[in-house]
């Protein structure tokens, strides 16, 4: 007695086993990808990025008609000793962007990450901004625009990445 009479019912199920075995493996991939921990650092490392990249145009952004919410701004995404010293002199900042009428802003051009600990939560950042930079003062109107090459350290407060360093870049 043969158990399948008709040859499309065997070919009906012998598709059907290969497209359960291959939703199970899909599946089994799937969930092996989402727990990778290659994945989990790539997206920790774009989050450090746009963390730095909004915190260093930040940083290099004042107009003496807004000082106070500008300087307010730096300090929100900063921390660390950097943080300190901008707290610590907000109004001098304020005052001599009010009387030399600076307005500079800042484009960044390029940034990436070059070391990440996440579990520390440090990292660090390479990154090319250009700058404007104009003031008002006794000996008239200037103007500048430069690039810029920074290194800039981050750290992971509050579950932010904030700005805890910069200097130029060599």
């Amino acid at each position: 007695m043969r158990l399948v009479r008709d040859p499309l019912v065997a070919i009906l199920a012998v598709l059907t086993v290969v497209a359960v075995a291959a939703a199970a493996w899909f599946g089994t991939a799937w969930v092996s990808a989402a727990r990778d921990e290659g994945l989990a650092r790539a997206e920790q490392r774009d989050v450090v990025l746009q963390a730095a990249e909004h915190g260093l145009v930040t940083l290099h952004t004042l107009d003496h008609r807004e000082a106070k919410r500008d300087v307010a701004a730096w300090l929100d995404v900063t921390a660390g000793g950097l943080h300190r010293d901008l707290a610590g002199d907000q109004v001098g900042q304020r005052e001599q962007a009010r009387q030399t009428k600076t307005v500079s802003s800042a484009e960044l051009l390029r940034a990436a990450v070059t070391e990440l600990n996440g579990h520390a939560g440090t990292a660090q950042v390479i990154a090319v901004l250009t700058t404007t930079l104009e003031t008002q003062g006794a000996k008239g109107e200037k103007k500048s625009t430069e690039r810029k090459r920074v290194n800039a350290e981050l750290v992971r407060r509050d579950g932010r990445w904030k700005v805890s360093a910069v200097e130029a870049a060599a």
